[in-house]
């Protein structure tokens, strides 16, 4: 049978319709839009933590605002894999580069990380190889405006000075998270049983005899996680409560929609492959649009600008979609690379059909 040039143009549309299925497809698989929150209260083991996860203050806790000294309290048991690099704990902001403070676990280390006045680089502070996996830790971070102390189940393991330090820089529209970050990333896995936050530097002796709450050694915040149900814990300390919400479903604080390419500069090193594979994804696209619009007998520059608009287009509709799966970020940089892959699938089909030569038909 002799393909007719109405039968090719059909086949090629074919072909690119199945292209464009099979982007949005690997793109948005395994499309769990709807996923359940692993963030739950344990009656025995306190708010477990895995990915994804998601809890968070229903109010800015302003509280924590302008304070001169304090004691972060966690008691929790780890089972973060330390492979996976640095996990959320407890983070009074949106994300690693927009926060207060925040305490994570970076492979089998505890840090924290503070904003103050007069420091343009974030303060980092913390303690390698402290974790075991599977085993309950208290740990208490002391800033007494002289230093920075670390205890590791009453016993001080870490020490930095820095002379006093102030936090009037602190954005006070920002939410406390657990076990991620507000868009639901850097999740961390464990078991938190309760967490204390005090506008004072707690003395040694009384971190030893793990403080409880009086009328005189009130802490600001206080979660306790024990004999606890539902999806709401209240918070027992002081001034204007700063309740956490535990979604039953997957839905974070705020939606990372195009997350800035400066927002994840350091990322890159780590993404490499992946932003390998968005650019090589693409240039399928562009060739096949440049084969169809050639057998239209559109011209190079209209067939690459179809290919950038098309490939933008496309990329743009799965990197929205993409900010509401739990297993994917829709990320600028994604935009960018499928766009440039789908024009340098044009111009890669450009640049093979002006340089083989072309076939003389033989009478």
């Amino acid at each position: 049978m002799k393909l007719t040039n109405h039968n090719i143009g059909h086949a090629l549309l074919i072909l690119l319709f199945c292209y464009i299925c099979s982007l949005f497809v690997v793109g948005l698989w395994p499309m769990n839009f709807r996923q359940h929150n692993t963030a739950a209260l344990d009656h025995h083991n306190g708010l477990t933590v895995s990915s994804p996860a998601t809890a968070y203050s229903q109010q800015p806790p302003q509280k924590l605002l302008n304070v001169k000294e304090f004691t972060i309290l966690i008691d929790m048991t780890s089972v973060f894999p330390a492979s996976k690099g640095f996990g959320t704990i407890v983070l009074y902001g949106l994300d690693y580069h927009h926060m207060n403070f925040l305490v994570g676990q970076w492979r089998s280390g505890i840090e924290l990380r503070i904003e103050s006045d007069g420091h343009a680089r974030t303060i980092s502070f913390g303690k390698k190889n402290v974790f075991i996996k599977g085993k309950q830790s208290l740990f208490a971070i002391v800033y007494d405006q002289n230093k920075f102390v670390l205890y590791h189940n009453g016993n001080k393991i870490a020490t930095r000075r820095t002379g006093p330090l102030t936090f009037s820089r602190w954005n006070r529209s920002y939410p406390l998270v657990i076990g991620s970050d507000a868009k639901g990333h850097s999740t961390w896995k464990g078991m938190i049983h309760s967490i204390s936050i005090f506008d004072r530097a707690l003395p040694e002796r009384e971190i030893k005899n793990k403080p409880v709450r009086t009328q005189e050694s009130s802490p600001l915040v206080c979660y306790s996680f024990a004999n606890k149900n539902g999806t709401t814990v209240e918070d027992c300390g002081t001034g204007t409560p700063a309740t956490l919400i535990i979604p039953e479903h997957f839905v974070p604080y705020v939606r990372a929609i195009l997350e800035l390419p400066v927002n994840e500069w350091s990322k890159y090193p780590h993404n490499f492959l992946d932003i390998t594979i968005n650019l090589l994804g693409f240039i399928p696209l562009g060739i096949f649009l440049s084969m169809y619009l050639i057998h239209k007998n559109v011209t190079f520059k209209k067939y690459l600008l179809v290919s950038i608009v098309v490939g933008f287009a496309i990329s743009f509709a799965i990197e929205i979609s993409q900010a509401f799966l739990p297993s994917r970020s829709s990320s600028m940089v994604d935009l960018l690379n499928n766009t440039l892959g789908s024009a340098t699938g044009a111009c890669l089909y450009y640049f093979r059909s002006t340089l083989l030569p072309k076939r003389e038909n033989v009478s």
